[in-house]
């Protein structure tokens, strides 16, 4: 079978048992994230090098603050990489970190801005490689409406506030998630350099890439792809370009 078969298959198989999940768990929200949680673990862990290991947990930065739990934390083997240990949930060092994965079944508008804190939390401990993976249909207007929605919190005395400052600009481009996939709607956004008729922008590209066949390639091949160019290994997707229809500037270089 050929390697963009095996990944169709793959994302075929993913979406059926997050279904079943969704069924069998309807009242349990909970239940229905940790069984998607452990779907793209289980498919992450069969493509990790000896030298990297995969887990679900917290980050622990240089100055001993924690994150958010995380997902699925890749890390890199090796002494200290490991802080607490308890069974399935580790504490890992910043440094250790490849990459933290958030995993979500649906996600609303909530849901969005508190994964965009969590990953600016973890940009800050030095962790840039995030990305958010979910299981139902987004749509490139919902998510970029989101991104333009999104502030960051102040706090005062009073309570927290919302700035009426623009977020997106140049310095701040770093803790964005590196790509956005939705495998419901076959859609992964790329993080990246988009130019149209007028300016250069920050944003998010959306590929359509076809094989020699003229299938297109699953979004999930094209996600795994960036997972494993971090991590030294071949799995490389020609990309013979992107539409700017399909994505959406953030902000001007």
């Amino acid at each position: 079978m050929k390697s963009e078969e095996i990944y169709r298959k793959e994302a075929r198989t993913m979406l059926s048992n997050i279904q079943k999940a969704r069924g069998l768990f309807c009242n349990h929200m909970p239940s229905i994230g940790y069984v998607g949680e452990q779907i793209l673990l289980q498919s992450l862990k069969r493509i990790l090098p000896k030298e990297y290991d995969i887990c679900q947990g917290f980050v622990q930065s240089s100055d001993f603050q924690l994150s958010s739990q995380c997902d699925i934390i890749i890390y890199r083997k090796g002494i200290g990489a490991i802080h607490y240990s308890f069974n399935d949930l580790k504490v890992i060092d910043y440094s250790s970190v490849i990459a933290v994965i958030e995993v979500k079944s649906s996600v609303n508008k909530k849901t969005f801005f508190t994964t965009l804190d969590a990953f600016n939390v973890l940009g800050k401990f030095g962790v840039r490689n995030c990305f958010l993976f979910v299981f139902n249909k987004m749509t490139r207007k919902s998510i970029n409406s989101r991104f333009l929605q999104y502030r960051f919190p102040k706090s005062d005395k009073d309570g927290w506030i919302v700035s009426d400052t623009e977020l997106y600009d140049w310095p701040d481009k770093e803790w964005l998630p590196k790509s956005i996939l939705s495998l419901a709607s076959c859609k992964y956004y790329v993080l990246g350099h988009i130019q149209d008729d007028n300016n250069d922008w920050v944003g998010y590209a959306a590929y359509k890439i076809t094989d020699k066949e003229n299938k297109e390639i699953s979004c999930l091949q094209e996600f795994f792809a960036t997972i494993t160019n971090m991590l030294n290994i071949t799995l490389e997707i020609e990309q013979d370009g992107y539409s700017i229809r399909d994505g959406f500037p953030l902000f001007q270089m």
